[in-house]
């Protein structure tokens, strides 16, 4: 068995003075089992950004690539014309895939992305892109915009999978 880090330690002991602090417990297997997986929740590790959605960048850099304001990278934003994502308050990330060689915004994407926005939170769409399915040849809805394929199929795979979220 490992030795325990020492702030595993800690959370240990506040458990135990926790416990102790009550006059009576009524703990049973399930409450056990119960503990068990907020703890196992709450000390694993928790999967990035870009382990979920794949390599991101951020507004300067769209800035500089793109050579387009902020407020120009907003405007599409909130017409839908490019995915952004944000993690509680953190600052706004924008999947690569997204953007061609030279630093436009892939073909299609602003056909596919109003069918989900408002519907669907942004991490989930973002990770709908970065999944297989097997409606599009077992490639994403990213490699299928990438791969400039016919975008009537990907609009229709994302409304059906708005109306699920819905």
């Amino acid at each position: 068995m490992r030795r325990l880090t020492p702030r595993e330690q800690a959370l240990l002991d506040s458990v135990r003075i926790s416990l102790a602090a009550q006059k009576k417990t009524h703990i049973t297997d399930e409450v056990i089992d119960q503990a068990c997986r907020l703890i196992s929740a709450i000390t694993s590790p928790r999967a990035s950004m870009k382990d979920t959605i794949g390599p991101v960048c951020t507004t300067a850099d769209l800035v500089e690539w793109m050579g387009i304001s902020r407020q120009a990278i907003n405007k599409a934003i909130k017409e839908a014309r490019i995915l952004a994502v944000r993690q509680g308050r953190g600052a706004w990330k924008y999947p690569v895939w997204q953007l061609t060689s030279d630093y436009q915004i892939v073909d299609g994407l602003s056909e596919v992305l109003p069918r989900m926005y408002g519907i669907i939170d942004s991490f989930d769409i973002a990770h709908w892109f970065m999944t297989v399915h097997r409606d599009l040849s077992d490639l994403t809805p990213a490699q299928w915009l990438c791969d400039q394929r016919d975008v009537s199929a990907l609009i229709a795979l994302a409304e059906r999978f708005a109306r699920r979220g819905q």
